[in-house]
């Protein structure tokens, strides 16, 4: 079975979903299995907010007006795009545009490119993680898991140490919110992943952790996976909880893409391909 791990999302600042978009296609020609992304992939500034700001501080005050509305329910279905452009002056540019989640109208728009572009293959696709917010000021980190045209899957990150890159110095709320967090036991971990973890591709049972979620799936009780994924930025490793003739596939974007196959008893496994977009795998399972 052929595991493709994306090699160009470099995600310390911004991830770019079009890569990913791209990075789908060229693995449905290589006819690989199973693709993985790293955490942030698909939350970008490029294409999608406005480079004309007149100034950082002009910037500023248009984010804050976003996200600090007297009625946010006003603003949150709409493109957070042209809010920010009603709200600043046009014809200067600023170049550092601030990293800003998308709306859930935008959110869903992505999810269209994504669906589009996994159809026609039975490849399972975990293309790294988006960040929305919503109509009750919750952010979410959250990683839509696609197969044939369809999201079969989304895995919301449960122990989200979010730093202020997405979350605009704490304006929203985050997925679970913090007084709450200590409330969560084991059974509660189906907030984020559903009634279960794991997911059958063609024999093989498979799950993913995000990041600060690492050992979550060994804290729920998982221990018998062939693969365990973990997508992050900043974090490649976690709690083991594969089986004797597993894989452990860690796919991380801090500042460069970096990836690491491992086993029980295999403490690194080489690619048998690699390029600038994706590193391949070959995993052998006994089925």
């Amino acid at each position: 079975m052929l595991l493709g791990a994306m090699n160009n999302i470099e995600t310390n600042y911004n991830g770019n979903p079009y890569e990913v978009i791209s990075n789908i296609y060229n693995a449905k020609d290589r006819e690989i299995d199973i693709l993985v992304g790293p955490e942030w992939s698909l939350t970008s500034i490029s294409g999608v907010y406005p480079r004309k700001f007149i100034r950082n501080s002009k910037a500023k005050d248009a984010i804050k007006v976003l996200f600090n509305a007297p009625d946010y329910s006003e603003y949150a279905p709409r493109d957070a795009r042209k809010i920010l452009e009603e709200q600043i002056d046009n014809g200067s540019v600023f170049e550092n545009v601030p990293s800003i989640p998308y709306s859930k109208r935008e959110y869903e728009k992505l999810l269209k490119g994504l669906k589009l572009a996994s159809r026609g293959s039975d490849m399972l696709i975990f293309p790294g993680t988006a960040m929305f917010y919503d109509e009750k000021r919750a952010l979410y980190n959250v990683m839509p898991i696609l197969r044939n045209g369809e999201v079969i899957k989304s895995v919301y990150k449960f122990n989200d140490g979010l730093s202020s890159n997405f979350n605009l110095e704490g304006a929203l709320k985050l997925y679970p919110s913090e007084t709450k967090y200590k409330e969560y036991e084991k059974r509660n971990y189906s907030l984020s992943y559903g009634k279960n973890p794991v997911i059958n591709f063609n024999g093989i049972n498979t799950s993913v952790e995000i990041c600060a979620d690492a050992g979550i799936l060994k804290k729920y009780g998982i221990d018998n996976l062939d693969l365990q994924i973990l997508s992050s930025c900043g974090n490649s490793s976690t709690e083991s909880a594969i089986n004797n003739n597993g894989y452990i596939a860690a796919v991380d974007g801090f500042k460069k893409a970096e990836i690491r196959v491992s086993g029980k008893y295999v403490p690194k496994l080489r690619p048998i391909e690699k390029s600038k977009d994706l590193h391949v795998f070959n995993l052998q399972f006994d089925l």
